[in-house]
């Protein structure tokens, strides 16, 4: 059974939710684990680092409400972070094939 990763706003975000990817500053530094359970003070260090928007869990039974412009938004939000992680590497066809992977890996989970 395939669980529902939405992508959602920080500010949307409650204690109990359950980190569906790892949660990364804007910075691209890993902040918390694929897994966790966010507690308030969990929130509270992601804001402290600014993150944006973090990948979470659907609750069973929870429709997914992401909308077309939220899930437009993420899909150009992921594709920006690929972007800034291989803004170097994009130097032979091997990066830019690893780019490539990545990248549609990356925005797979989001559709």
């Amino acid at each position: 059974m395939s669980r529902i990763i939405q992508k959602i706003p920080l500010d949307r975000a409650t204690p109990g939710m359950v980190l569906a990817e790892e949660a990364v500053s804007s910075s691209g530094i890993a902040l918390l684990r694929h897994g966790t359970t966010l507690t308030e003070k969990h929130l509270a260090s992601l804001r402290l680092h600014e993150v944006g928007e973090i990948g979470v869990f659907a609750a069973p039974g929870e429709p997914d409400a992401s909308t077309d412009s939220e899930i437009r938004a993420s899909l150009e939000t992921e594709k920006n972070h690929v972007e800034r992680l291989f803004r170097h590497a994009r130097i032979n066809t091997t990066m830019e094939a690893l780019y490539r992977a990545v990248l549609e890996f990356r925005l797979e989970r989001i559709r």
